[in-house]
């Protein structure tokens, strides 16, 4: 059994597939369910950002062919090209690729600290949904604290602008004076609370909060000095506001062209600033084809988030070091858990072995007894002392070796 991942992110599908394959936090344990009880696999975590979507499976051999046909059952309706964008990684590479996911470096803005939480929640549902085995015990927490190694170590994350910082700084762009812009915000979730955090400190105008959940609008509207709203009034309310700033679950956009356009005949020619940090968008990309409405994408926002990249770039050799000797250690620990078990069942056939062999020699004295004991012990020893290295190194494959002494287990590593 080893880990393996299949994904997309930015690096080989842009945000039109990407959205394809996105799942919601309140789908990921049915989504895990269907991974494991019904794909078949030991175990399974899913990773699902606005960058990236990964599945991550404790496999043998003879499942890789099948992880990805797992990433074409969550997007039912998907264009044909979608799988040529899907990578697929197994053994050491995966732990590779899994390390540095967590150490920002396989990030769209180099260094970012947000994967690090979007990790960690990943990994709290795979264990509530109990899809986290022994190896995703080992490998995520491990990945978690090489992230944060790397973090504390070099000056990879120095400067990184978050995505909510360069929404405040394309907002500066659009309007001279941000003090009294008013915002609309559809969604209520951690990504609209960090941008709102950000954003309030400059635009203190009206705030207006919008969600499926009216509760859930208030209380975050009530955060920051705002009114709840139903989003039933969405694109009305668009019209009303200078930022719309938008991140939700949902599967299909929440502001479109058909239902704004109608609103906007009495803006005159006040410009309109959204921001879509949704995966799937919450907003329709022909919003942006209306006059004096400007739309803006995540994969927009962390483009400007990404500047001075190049000053940071300089670490990621220090960087890259930690994850391969990180790598390299969890191998090492690893070889040498999955090489106990066959350890222990050689020792105990050995013996066996020994023991059988002794209780044939029927004519021996006490004292031949004794010295055939002594001998065949050190020879068992001598035997263990050389082949246990090799089982824990990998150069020797522990069925390989049960197999050539007759030693018979339940379960083989």
């Amino acid at each position: 059994m080893q880990l393996l991942v299949a994904g997309l992110s930015h690096h080989t599908a842009p945000l039109r597939l990407r959205e394809h394959v996105a799942i919601a936090p309140e789908a990921v344990p049915a989504a895990l369910d269907r991974l494991v009880h019904g794909a078949g696999f030991a175990e399974g975590l899913i990773l699902s950002t606005c960058n990236r979507t990964e599945v991550y499976c404790r496999a043998d051999d003879r499942q890789g062919n099948r992880i990805s046909g797992f990433l074409d059952a969550l997007a039912p309706g998907a264009p044909a090209e979608l799988g040529e964008h899907v990578y697929v990684r197994d053994g050491d590479a995966a732990v590779e690729h899994l390390f540095r996911v967590a150490a920002g470096l396989d990030s769209l803005v180099l260094g970012e600290p947000e994967i690090v939480r979007q990790m960690s929640d990943a990994y709290g549902l795979a264990c509530s949904a109990g899809t986290a085995g022994p190896l995703l015990h080992r490998a995520v927490p491990r990945a978690l604290q090489v992230g944060k190694r790397v973090r504390t170590e070099t000056g990879i994350a120095r400067g990184v602008a978050s995505v909510a910082g360069a929404a405040v700084e394309l907002a500066g762009r659009v309007f001279r004076d941000l003090s009294s812009c008013s915002v609309l915000a559809i969604g209520a979730g951690e990504t609209i609370a960090t941008a709102l955090k950000v954003l309030r400190t400059q635009a203190a105008g009206r705030l207006v909060v919008v969600n499926r959940t009216a509760a859930r609008a208030e209380a975050l509207a009530a955060r920051f000095g705002g009114v709840g709203a139903s989003l039933a009034d969405v694109a009305r309310l668009a019209a009303e506001s200078d930022i719309v700033i938008a991140a939700t679950s949902a599967s299909q956009p929440l502001l479109t062209r058909a239902a704004l356009e109608p609103h906007l005949a009495h803006r005159g020619a006040r410009p309109l600033l959204v921001l879509d940090l949704g995966v799937p968008r919450d907003v329709e990309p022909a919003v942006g084809e209306l006059p004096g409405v400007y739309v803006h994408s995540v994969d927009d926002l962390h483009a400007i988030a990404e500047r001075g990249r190049a000053e940071r770039a300089l670490e990621v050799p220090k960087a890259e070091a930690i994850v391969t000797t990180a790598v390299s250690e969890f191998r090492r620990r690893r070889r040498d858990l999955d090489a106990a078990p066959a350890i222990k069942a050689l020792l105990d056939g050995m013996l066996d072995l020994r023991e059988a062999a002794l209780c044939g020699e029927k004519n021996l004295g006490e004292a031949e007894r004794a010295a055939a004991e002594r001998v065949t012990g050190k020879l068992v020893d001598k035997l263990l002392r050389r082949i246990a290295p090799r089982l824990k190194d990998g150069s020797l494959e522990p069925r390989h070796i049960l197999d050539a002494f007759g030693i018979e287990v339940d379960a083989r590593t």
